[in-house]
């Protein structure tokens, strides 16, 4: 810092991008080991929601940085509950592992719909991020996504944990709470990120991910025991 203007110089500012990065690849690195180590004993399983996860979706990131599998449509822009359905069935009967569904948004909604309607025993929990109300939402896209209504009522089989944002034009918190009340799921506030998605630039998300291992090692049995 200059002595006499208190200002910082370009020493102080590249020292703190230093630090800042430091502080990130860190955190990156903590988060890989117990994503690593889920993996040993899971098969968790993105599941993206309507138009995908683009390049700035936290799914995306996760899929790079923790090297996590994704589940793919043939068609995202113009879903059918049976092709989603049926493409969600095929990779979870596949997985060598009890499958661990981390799903965002018509995902959400897809998974907890497969939740009601399958015998879910290859299935250890699901992690659900700012589930589309199809039923409440005004948001323009919404008519791409009605065929998936209603929206199940049916408390989930397995354990489940559900984060929303407080300023999502696709799901309002009261809603998010009840459906979180409605599916036995644990809820937790993901402040004001939106629709937790591509277009809210939350890079690596580390809240979602410290989150979500906090829930499978307090509420997943794993294979052994």
């Amino acid at each position: 810092m200059n002595l006499f203007s208190g200002r910082a110089t370009a020493l102080d500012l590249a020292a703190s991008a230093r630090a800042l990065s430091f502080q990130h690849s860190s955190e990156e690195t903590v988060l890989a080991a117990e994503f690593h180590h889920i993996k040993t004993q899971f098969t968790p399983l993105l599941v993206p929601g309507l138009f995908g996860s683009g390049q700035h979706h936290w799914q995306t990131r996760w899929e790079t940085a923790f090297g996590l599998p994704r589940l793919h449509q043939a068609d995202w822009e113009n879903p059918t509950p049976e092709e989603w359905d049926a493409a969600l069935t095929q990779a979870i009967q596949q997985a060598e592992k009890p499958v661990l569904l981390i799903a965002h948004s018509l995902g959400a909604v897809l998974t907890m719909r497969w939740l009601a309607q399958h015998e879910s025993s290859n299935v250890a929990g699901a992690f659900l991020v700012a589930p589309a109300d199809i039923e409440h939402t005004t948001h323009p896209e919404a008519s791409r996504i009605n065929a998936f209504a209603p929206l199940s009522e049916a408390p989930s089989p397995v354990p489940v944990a559900m984060m929303a944002s407080r300023n999502d034009q696709w799901l309002s918190n009261d809603r998010a709470r009840l459906l979180a009340q409605r599916w036995h799921a644990e809820f937790t506030d993901a402040g004001l990120t939106g629709h937790v998605g591509s277009n809210d630039f939350l890079g690596l998300w580390s809240h979602g991910a410290r989150t979500l291992i906090s829930f499978v090692q307090r509420r997943l049995t794993t294979p052994a025991q």
